[in-house]
């Protein structure tokens, strides 16, 4: 029985105990591609937000995660046994966290307390990027702070380590832009393909997904491969001949 890991939905970013960063993935895709699969007989492990449901069985483990590094770690743990023929990493992992939260005024007092001893805009920053007034976040932030500020930091890259973890793996990644040229389309997928060592990039436009056209041009190292797959159907019929 040939393995696939399919990743699906967004990833949920905390803030404090209430808020979080997120983005409007609903993981649809995903949950039809494994179903697709594991009714074609295949072992299928979907690595989901938690907001995607999706039922398991015998052949179809769901494993359900919240923040990025929850799905960093889930596919971590698969490539521990070395049997899977395929990943499907259509997840839209988001790209920044909460680094902290402060007030304006509290950040401001901090940096006029420091005066005497600031000599360049290094010496601000440096006072920004591990402040005294950062806000703790293990409770709700009050909704009356009128000046609340968050300041981001950026998420573990999950493409960057499947190849590493999965070298004999077939691997596909999908990328989503808005609103632009083709061309522009096309040349992002394939850098991607080839800074990730991707097999295939499934990339298409949010434009056109308004519009009700779920096409994606699959890319490869070389560029556009003159192919488009039209729906879910067509992505899985794609991989299963390539797994034959």
């Amino acid at each position: 029985m040939k393995k696939i890991i399919i990743t699906g939905g967004p990833t949920n970013e905390p803030i404090d105990e209430v808020m979080k960063i997120t983005n409007m993935s609903t993981g649809g895709t995903s949950a039809a591609l494994a179903e697709s699969f594991a009714s074609a007989g295949y072992d299928v492990v979907a690595i989901l937000n938690n907001m995607v449901k999706l039922e398991p069985r015998e052949n179809l483990r769901v494993v359900y995660i919240e923040n990025t590094q929850d799905m960093l770690n889930a596919i971590e743990k698969e490539a521990r046994s070395d049997d899977t023929d395929a990943i499907i990493h259509a997840a839209a992992v988001g790209d920044y966290c909460s680094d902290y939260a402060f007030l304006l005024e509290d950040m401001a007092d901090e940096i006029y307390s420091k005066l005497n001893r600031i000599k360049s805009a290094e010496d601000i920053l440096n006072i920004m990027r591990d402040p005294k007034c950062r806000l703790d976040s293990s409770s709700r932030h009050s909704s009356h702070h009128e000046n609340l500020t968050l300041k981001l930091g950026l998420t573990p890259k999950i493409i960057s380590k499947l190849r590493f973890w999965f070298p004999n793996t077939l691997l596909i990644s999908f990328k989503r832009l808005d609103g632009v040229e083709k061309g522009e389309l096309f040349d992002v997928a394939t850098a991607i393909c080839n800074r990730h060592h991707m097999d295939y990039v499934l990339a298409n436009d949010l434009t056109d997904l308004r519009k009700g056209d779920r096409s994606r041009y699959l890319i490869n190292s070389d560029g556009f491969t003159q192919i488009v797959l039209k729906d879910t159907d067509a992505i899985f019929k794609f991989v299963d001949e390539k797994l034959q």
